[in-house]
Order: C-alpha cells, then structure tokens, then sequence
C-alpha cells in the first residue's frame, strides 16, 4: 500500500512538467519560421532596335528581374527562341538573328519568359523591333537571279545556285576600332558556301540548293581560337566584320 501511495504521489508531482514541455514544444512550432519560396519577376525587358528587319540582322534583348533563373524570348512568327544568358546578376542577355524563313512584322508581338523552378513569370516587349525613319517590314524575298561567287581558295566552296539571297552590299564605313578586353568579340575571317556530298553527280538545281550551307569562320581577339558556325541560308556577314559570339550565336560588334 505504501509503494502504490508512494507512486501516485511522484506521478501528480511530474504531471505539471510533462504539460509545461509539451505546451513549449507546441509554442516553438508556431514561432519557427516557415522556408519562403522565392517567385520570379521581370522587372525590365528591351530590344536594341534595327533600321531594318533584313536577313543576317541581329537583335539583341535583355531582361532583368530575379537572379538564377531560365529566362527565354520568343518572337511571334519566328523559327526559334532565344535563351538567354545571365551575364550579371539578375541582368539576361541574348539576340536572335534573322533568316529569310522568319516571318515576323515590327509589331509582332514578343514575349520574354523567367521560369524559377515552377513558378514562371511573363512580360511583353511594349516596344516595336524597328527603330528610326526606317522602319518597315521583312525585307522582301530575294530576285531569281544568279549572285556572285564568294571569293575563297578553299576546297569545296562553290558559287550559289540560282535563287539563293545575294550578299549584301559592301559596307562604306567601319568603326574605329576600341582597345579592349572582351573575349566573345572575334573578326570573320571568311565566308564560304558548302555543300553536303549528293548521291549524284549530275544533281538537279533543286537539289544542289537543298544540301547548300553557309559556314562563317571567325577568329577571337583575345586568344587567336578560330571558330566555323554553319547557317542554312545566308547570314549575311563578309570577311572582316567585327563579330561577337555568344553560345553559338553570331552577332555585330556595335560597341
């Protein structure tokens, strides 16, 4: 009798502490802080304007908003998209250059997409793609006539077929050339027109038009590395050209 009055006394002795605690774990749960999920936003987004939207024309977009995130910019009738690269923090740049299978207008619409695990946040470019009096359409198709041969003693180039785009023409001016160290900044070195072996040797024209590609060869300032960047139509880059490269993609060096 005196061990089971002896054990009742201890368990209303420890009642109040087992609640004190269980009262203080509840407590700290409420209190701890819950893990924020980070959302997305765009809080600029601008294209640097060209006179004209013409084949082998480059645009150049950026987009700032919230750091480390997948951002990509899609231009309605174009063939492709453009991702973009984080060059500063929060700061994404990239540039599209055109084909002559691109049918957009200056006013087509353009979105630019930020994606931060499954949040995803959009904008649209309020601006047109064309800047200055001369604004207009896509250049119109290029004339059935036959354009000249690139220049190039290299094997395997060869003049183009009749139908494909001309070259355009020579440029007047260059810019005076600025010291400085960038090493996606290169010079096209050439321009070649390939082609892909053909089953025959006496190929239609239609044919020989279908395995024609356009290789751009460019040589970086900074290390002396060439690199050979093919297009299925014409780019319209000639040799001498100050370029930049950016993950593949070939675009003038404005600066």
């Amino acid at each position: 009798m005196k061990k089971r009055i002896l054990m009742c006394s201890l368990v209303a002795a420890l009642a109040p502490a087992g609640m004190l605690l269980a009262t203080s774990s509840t407590a700290l749960a409420q209190t701890a802080p819950q893990s924020r999920t980070v959302t997305p936003a765009i809080e600029g987004f601008h294209v640097e304007k060209v006179p004209r939207l013409e084949q082998g024309a480059a645009l150049h977009f950026h987009v700032y908003g919230t750091r480390n995130a997948t951002v990509n910019v899609t231009i309605d009738g174009a063939t492709r998209s453009v991702q973009m690269q984080e060059t500063d923090p929060g700061r994404y740049s990239g540039s599209y250059v055109i084909g002559n299978h691109d049918r957009f207008q200056p006013d087509s619409p353009v979105t630019a997409e930020m994606r931060l695990g499954s949040q995803i946040a959009t904008t649209v470019l309020r601006d047109g793609l064309v800047g200055g009096a001369g604004a207009s359409a896509l250049a119109s198709a290029p004339s059935q006539e036959s354009v000249r041969q690139l220049a190039s003693k290299d094997t395997g180039v060869v003049s183009a077929a009749p139908g494909a785009a001309p070259p355009p023409p020579p440029r007047t001016t260059e810019r005076p050339r600025v010291a400085r160290y960038c090493t996606s900044c290169a010079i096209v070195e050439k321009v070649e027109i390939v082609r892909d072996a053909v089953g025959s040797s006496r190929a239609l024209a239609s044919d020989v038009q279908a395995a024609q590609r356009y290789r751009v060869t460019v040589r970086f300032n900074t290390t002396e590395a060439t690199q050979a960047i093919e297009y299925d139509n014409n780019p319209g880059y000639r040799k001498g050209d100050r370029v930049r490269v950016i993950d593949g993609v070939l675009s003038l060096d404005k600066e």
